[in-house]
C-alpha cells in the first residue's frame, strides 16, 4: 500500500510539472506573439488597377495584427502621388513611413541616399533568402553588393501567342508561300514582324470580325518605357557589357546610339500591326486584346498567363503558347561602336516590387517582421498562383508545383509550360534591368515624351533619341555627374 501511495504521489508530481510546463510554454508563446503590442508601423504602396500589388497586403493586415498585437497602417496613394509622398517623407519628419513597397525604378532615391536598412541575417533566414532566384537576389534586391530589398513580385516580360493558329495547316502553307520559311514561334524580331504582318487585318478565326497581328504597351505616361527598353535589349544590350542605358564610367547616355535607334524604329513599325488605337494601349488593354481573341501575339509581363485562363472575357484559355521575348541576329557594341553579328537573346525583368525598410523607422524589428511575412516563401507561393494581384514568380520554389496553379484555371500541363518559359527567361545571364538611380523617374519621363513623339511620326527615331539623350545629360548635370556615376555603378553591383 505504501508503495502504491508513493507511486501515486510521483505520478501527481509529474503531472503537475508537465501542466506547469505546458502552461508556461503557452504563456510564453502568447507573450512572444504579442511582444509588439503598442507599436505601429506605416506602409506606403501605390494603388494600381483593381487589387494589383496592394490587395494581398491589405488582406494580411488583420491577421498579422491579431498575432503580434501591433498596428499596421497601409497608405495607398495613386502612382504619381506615391512618388511625391515618398520624396516628401525623406525630408519631412511629420510624414514618415516604416515600409516602402516600391517598384525597382524607385530604388535609386531610397538606396542611393542611404535611407534603407540592410536586411539582417536573421530575416534572410526567415524568408529563405537562398530560395530567391539569383537574377533578383544579386541584382535589383541588392545595392553595391548589399541586400536591401525583400522580394515580393518577380517580373519578366515574355511573348504570348495563339497555339491554334500556328498549328493550322492552311495557315502554315500560306505563310510559307509568302515568306519562304515555315510558320513557327518567332525567335527574332524580324520573324515576329513577319508573323504579326501575316495575321494582321483579316478574319483568321472566322468569327465575322477583323483580327490583328499583335498587342503591346504604347500609351504615354504609363509604364510603356519599361516595355520599350525591354524590347530594345535585343539590339542594344551587349552580353559582355553590364551597362545598358549609360556608359558606366562617364554616364554618357547610350540611348541615341544605333542599337536604340533601330529598336525604336522596330517599335514604331510593329505598332502599325496592332489594333486601331494601340498607340494608347496600357497593360490591361494588351491583356484584354489578347485574351478576347483580337490578336495573335502579345508582349507582356507574366500577368498575362493567369489572365488568359482566369479572365471572364477570355476565349483563349487552352490556346496560349509561351516563348521568350524575341532576339536579334546582331547587337550594337557600345564599347567598340560597331555592330556585332551574333544571336542576342536578352531577358527583361523590368518592373519587380519589393519591400524596403526605412532606416529611420522607430519600429524596425516590427517592420521587418511584417515585410518578412509578406515576402515569405509560403505566402508568395500562394499569391503567385492566384489571379489579380500581380505577384509573379521570383523564387526556385515558385516553380515546384504546377498542379497548384489549377486554382486559377490552368491545366497542370499548361501551368508547367508557362512556368518553364518564365524559368528560361530568369536563367538568362544577359538581362535588362530598370534604371534604378536617383532621377530615374525624370529619365523615364523624358524618354517617354520623345519615344511617343517618334511613335506619332512627329520626329524621326534618331531625332527623338538625340533629344532624349541631351535632356538626360541635363538631368545628370543637375543631380551631379560624379554622384550619378557612383550610383549607377552601385546599381550594377560593379
Amino acid at each position: 500500500m505504501k508503495n502504491v501511495t508513493i507511486c501515486l504521489l510521483i505520478l501527481l508530481f509529474i503531472n503537475f510539472v508537465i501542466s506547469c510546463s505546458e502552461n508556461g510554454d503557452k504563456n510564453f508563446a502568447q507573450t512572444a506573439a504579442k511582444k509588439y503590442t503598442g507599436q505601429t508601423i506605416h506602409v506606403i504602396v501605390p494603388k494600381l488597377h483593381a487589387r494589383l500589388i496592394s490587395g494581398p497586403i491589405l488582406d494580411e493586415v488583420e491577421a498579422f495584427q491579431k498575432q503580434t498585437g501591433a498596428k499596421v497602417r497601409v497608405v495607398t496613394p495613386g502612382w504619381n502621388e506615391t512618388i511625391k509622398k515618398i520624396n516628401q517623407s525623406l525630408v519631412d519628419p511629420e510624414l514618415s513611413y516604416d515600409i516602402f513597397v516600391v517598384i525597382a525604378m524607385w530604388n535609386g532615391t531610397l538606396l542611393g541616399n542611404n535611407h534603407i536598412e540592410a536586411i539582417p541575417e536573421s530575416i534572410k533566414q526567415k524568408i529563405d533568402w537562398e530560395d530567391v532566384l539569383p537574377i533578383y537576389r544579386d541584382s535589383i534586391l541588392s545595392w553595391n553588393n548589399t541586400a536591401y530589398g525583400l522580394p515580393y513580385d518577380g517580373d519578366c516580360i515574355n511573348l504570348y501567342y495563339r497555339k491554334d493558329l500556328f498549328a493550322n495547316s492552311v495557315y502554315q502553307e500560306r505563310f510559307k508561300q509568302r515568306y519562304a520559311y515555315p510558320l513557327d514561334v518567332p525567335e527574332t524580331w524580324d520573324e515576329f514582324k513577319d508573323v504579326a504582318e501575316f495575321f494582321h487585318g483579316w478574319d483568321w478565326d472566322n468569327d465575322g470580325e477583323i483580327e490583328y497581328g499583335l498587342a503591346g504597351n504604347r500609351v504615354k505616361g504609363d509604364i510603356s518605357m519599361l516595355q520599350f527598353f525591354a524590347q530594345a535589349g535585343a539590339f542594344a544590350k551587349h552580353p559582355e557589357d553590364k551597362a545598358y542605358y549609360f556608359d558606366a564610367d562617364t554616364l554618357k547616355p547610350r540611348i541615341n546610339n544605333p542599337g536604340f535607334v533601330k529598336a525604336l524604329q522596330n517599335y514604331i513599325d510593329l505598332t502599325s500591326l496592332g489594333p486601331p488605337g494601340m498607340a494608347n494601349f496600357a497593360g490591361h488593354d494588351v491583356r484584354n486584346s489578347f485574351v478576347s481573341g483580337e490578336v495573335a501575339l502579345a508582349i507582356d509581363w507574366a500577368d498575362m498567363g493567369i489572365y488568359a485562363v482566369d479572365s471572364p472575357i477570355s476565349i483563349v484559355a487552352d490556346k496560349v503558347g509561351y516563348a521568350q521575348i524575341p532576339a536579334s541576329k546582331d547587337v550594337y557594341n557600345s564599347q567598340s561602336d560597331k555592330w556585332d553579328e551574333r544571336f542576342n537573346q536578352v531577358a527583361s525583368i523590368s518592373g519587380n516590387w519589393m519591400f524596403l525598410i526605412n532606416q529611420s523607422s522607430k519600429n524596425k524589428q516590427l517592420a521587418f517582421e511584417f515585410a518578412a511575412h509578406m515576402t515569405s516563401k509560403e505566402l508568395t507561393n500562394k499569391l503567385t498562383a492566384i489571379s489579380g494581384n500581380a505577384v509573379n514568380p521570383s523564387r526556385y520554389s515558385h516553380f515546384d508545383n504546377p498542379s497548384s496553379w489549377q486554382q486559377s484555371g490552368f491545366s497542370t500541363q499548361s501551368a508547367k509550360a508557362y512556368l518553364d518559359e518564365i524559368k528560361v527567361s530568369l536563367s538568362n545571364k544577359n538581362v535588362t534591368y530598370d534604371i534604378t538611380i536617383p532621377g530615374a523617374a525624370e529619365y523615364y519621363q523624358v524618354a517617354d515624351k520623345y519615344v511617343y513623339k517618334a511613335l506619332l511620326k512627329e520626329m524621326s527615331p534618331q531625332e527623338a533619341m538625340d533629344k532624349a539623350a541631351l535632356e538626360w545629360e541635363n538631368i545628370t548635370e543637375k543631380l551631379g555627374r560624379k554622384k550619378q556615376i557612383s550610383f549607377y555603378r552601385s546599381s550594377l553591383n560593379i
